[in-house]
């Protein structure tokens, strides 16, 4: 790119060049005194394009350099209520809140939003792009390329979500348990978002017993479950009321308790785990210590909760507080 420019900048004054030449023949200016002009001409025009190139034309500027690697790119997809890409509500998710709050605090980078699918995501996080996502749950095996903030909200409760009109074919399976519905009743279809952590426990029966089918967008999947097309989803359940109000049909789903449904999970933001990116995390984390025990921030992480769920959120904040 900078090279690109450089050819198109000299370009532009060669032409210009050439047009004074052309003037200055017509003007009838004597050939020896039109050689001294042109000579100084192309001095004044090429000469300073010439001194900030660098040595050798092969390395880049510094200050070029440091321009360039000062910047966080924030990917987002729709994953309401938590990011939001399109629509009314648009940013107004419990991470886009998030975002906007760490990119304010967070001085002397440029920071842009790129909406791109989660498996895109990590992809480039692997890939040590210079990438922050908030959102992400720390797990092993993503700790070998990115490196994690602080805790910066909580995704509970998780439950099987299902039509509410097969309520009763799901009745008779009480209590549920996940690892029955995987190894019993493979006939009921679910699919899982690729790539997506959510627990422990749920990720290792999700990899031993891995559903017939994957998606993408959330959209997709609830859409898929509206069409019969899926019998259940494991799901938070802020995420299946949202989507049900998305699809107009706020009663169409319900959320049913199972055996190995966890405790709140902690989300963090998750950067490439590169120098760039601890030195991005440890400023973040030091902007999560001033903000997190704040009214203002509080807000933010029970924003889009149901009332049934607000209590179990608010018992576990001074964990979600002390956690590192």
């Amino acid at each position: 790119m900078v090279k690109r420019c450089g050819r198109a900048r000299a370009t532009s004054k060669d032409a210009g060049l050439s047009q004074t030449m052309q003037t200055r023949q017509k003007s009838g200016v004597p050939r020896g005194r039109r050689s001294v002009f042109v000579a100084a001409l192309a001095v004044a025009l090429l000469g300073p394009a010439r001194a900030t190139e660098p040595r050798g034309g092969t390395q880049p500027d510094t200050q070029t350099s440091q321009q360039i690697t000062r910047q966080i790119i924030w990917p987002v997809y729709d994953a309401a209520p938590f990011m939001m890409t399109e629509g009314e509500d648009r940013d107004a998710g419990i991470f886009d809140r998030i975002r906007r709050l760490l990119s304010a605090r967070l001085t002397g980078y440029a920071h842009s939003t790129l909406t791109v699918p989660f498996p895109r995501i990590v992809t480039s996080l692997r890939n040590g792009e210079e990438w922050c996502f908030v959102g992400g749950v720390k797990t092993p095996e993503r700790e070998g390329f990115a490196v994690f903030s602080r805790p910066v909200a909580m995704f509970y409760p998780l439950r099987i979500v299902i039509r509410a009109d097969r309520r009763g074919l799901f009745a008779a399976l009480e209590p549920l348990s996940l690892r029955g519905l995987l190894t019993e009743r493979r006939d009921l279809r679910t699919s899982m978002l690729r790539n997506r952590a959510m627990a422990p426990a749920v990720d290792a029966l999700l990899r031993q017993h891995p559903p017939g089918q994957s998606h993408s967008e959330f959209g997709e999947a609830f859409r898929m479950l509206l069409n019969d097309r899926l019998d259940y989803l494991v799901e938070f359940s802020s995420i299946a009321a949202y989507n049900a109000r998305l699809l107009g049909k706020p009663q169409a789903f319900l959320g049913l308790p199972f055996a190995e449904s966890p405790e709140p999970v902690f989300a963090r933001v998750m950067c490439a785990g590169t120098p760039w990116g601890r030195e991005v995390v440890a400023r973040i984390d030091a902007v999560l210590a001033a903000e997190r025990p704040s009214p203002d921030y509080r807000r933010i992480v029970e924003a889009w909760a149901a009332e049934e769920d607000l209590p179990r959120i608010r018992a576990v904040y001074d964990a979600f507080l002390a956690s590192d």
